[in-house]
C-alpha cells in the first residue's frame, strides 16, 4: 500500500498501524509468557516500553485513518488531536514523572487510556458509518464495512475489554489470541484488495478532475437527462435531496447513478455533489446585480439549504470565503474545480 502510494497520508498511516500490530503481537507474546510454551515466546528486554507506546496509539491512529479516507471536506478536530496528544502522554512521558502506584497509578495507566481509545474508537465508527449512503465509490463501501463491523470493534475489545475488564487473567489471554486472528483475517482482506489495485480509488484523496456540465456528451441518455435535471429543474434545491431520491427521478438504479456521478464527475460523495451544485447556483445569485438586496439567507434556502450555518460553512468549503465575502467582489470569481457557476 505504501510502495504504491508513499506520499498519501492514508497509506502512511496504515503502514504505522501495521508496524503498531506487530508491536502488539511480540509484546503479547512476551508478556503472556508464563501461557505460552517456551519455543513461541519472546523476550523483549529493554524495548518493553517503547512497544507498548506503539501498540496503545493504534486507536488514535485509527482514528485518523477513518478521517482521512471517509470524512470528506472536513477538517480534523483540534480538540481531538489534543486528547490524542494527551493519551500518547500518558502511554509514553507521563509514565515517568507520574504516580504509577495505588488509585492515581491505576487512573494513569489502565482507567483514561482505556477511556479515550474507545472514545477514538467511536470516532472512528461515526467516520465509518456518516455519510455511507452517499459514498460513490464501491470500493470504499466495502471498506466502511470491514473497518466499521471488524476493525473497530477490534479496537474497542483491545481497548475496553482486555485493558479493564480481563487484566491479567488468562480470558485476557484468550481475548488477544482471538483479536490476533480478527487482525490476521483483516490483512488477508487488504491483500486482496491490493494485489488489484481496488484500495486505490479510497486511497486517492484527490478525485479525478470534474467536467462542467454543460460540456457533458447529449449522446449519453444518462448524462443528458442528469443534466436537464440539474440545470432546468433544479432538483439539488429540493432541501432533503437524497442519492435514491435522484435515481428514483432519472429512472436508473442507484448503484448505475454512483457509477455514472463518481466515473464521469469525479465525485467521490454524493454530498460532495450536491454541495457543489447549491454553491454553482449561490454563486450564479450572489453574482446577479439583480439580486443584490436578496438576503443571504434567502438565497441560501432557496438553493436547498435548511440553515445559514450549513450554507455559510459549505461555501467556504468550496470557495474558500464567506457568501458576503464573495457578493461584495467586483468581479465574483466562477466555482473552482468542479462545476462552474453559470446562468441557466
Amino acid at each position: 500500500m505504501l510502495a504504491r502510494h508513499p506520499r498519501n497520508i492514508s497509506a502512511q498511516i496504515a503502514a504505522l498501524i501495521a508496524f503498531n500490530t506487530i508491536c502488539h503481537i511480540v509484546l503479547s507474546r512476551y508478556e503472556y509468557g508464563y501461557w505460552i510454551a517456551a519455543p513461541y515466546q519472546f523476550h523483549v528486554g529493554d524495548w518493553a516500553p517503547a512497544l507498548n507506546f506503539a501498540r496503545n496509539l493504534t486507536p488514535g491512529l485509527f482514528m485518523v485513518l477513518c478521517f482521512t479516507l471517509f470524512a470528506d471536506r472536513q477538517r480534523f478536530p483540534r480538540w481531538l488531536i489534543a486528547l490524542f496528544a494527551f493519551e500518547a502522554l500518558l502511554e509514553g512521558p507521563g509514565r515517568w514523572f507520574l504516580p504509577l502506584s495505588g488509585v492515581p497509578g491505576d487512573l494513569e495507566l489502565r482507567v483514561l487510556p482505556a477511556i479515550l481509545q474507545t472514545v477514538f474508537a467511536g470516532f472512528s465508527l461515526y467516520w465509518s458509518l456518516a455519510n455511507w449512503s452517499g459514498d460513490l465509490v464501491e470500493t470504499r463501501l466495502r471498506a466502511r464495512i470491514v473497518l466499521a463491523s471488524v476493525i473497530a470493534l477490534n479496537i474497542i475489545g483491545s481497548s475496553l475489554l482486555l485493558r479493564l475488564l480481563a487484566q491479567d487473567s488468562i480470558a485476557n489471554y484468550y481475548g488477544h489470541v482471538a483479536l490476533t486472528a480478527v487482525n490476521l483475517a483483516v490483512l488477508v482482506f487488504l491483500l486482496v484488495f491490493l494485489s488489484d489495485g481496488s484500495l486505490a480509488v479510497p486511497l486517492e484523496k484527490k478525485p479525478a478532475a470534474a467536467r462542467p456540465l454543460p460540456s457533458l456528451p447529449q449522446s449519453d441518455p444518462a448524462l443528458a437527462r442528469l443534466a436537464q435535471l440539474l440545470e432546468r429543474d433544479h432538483i439539488y434545491r429540493r432541501p432533503s435531496l437524497t442519492l435514491k431520491d435522484l435515481a428514483d427521478a432519472m429512472q436508473l438504479p442507484e448503484y448505475r447513478l454512483r457509477k455514472l456521478i463518481h466515473e464521469r464527475l469525479g465525485y467521490q460523495n454524493f454530498n460532495a455533489f450536491l454541495h457543489d451544485c447549491r454553491i454553482r447556483d449561490a454563486c450564479r445569485q450572489l453574482r446577479d446585480p439583480a439580486m443584490k438586496r436578496v438576503p443571504i439567507l434567502t438565497i441560501a434556502l432557496s438553493t436547498g439549504y435548511q440553515s445559514i450555518n450549513t450554507f455559510n460553512r459549505g461555501f467556504r468549503e468550496v470557495m474558500g470565503m464567506t457568501p458576503s465575502a464573495y457578493r461584495s467582489q467586483d468581479q465574483a470569481q466562477e466555482l473552482p474545480g468542479k462545476i462552474s457557476p453559470q446562468s441557466t
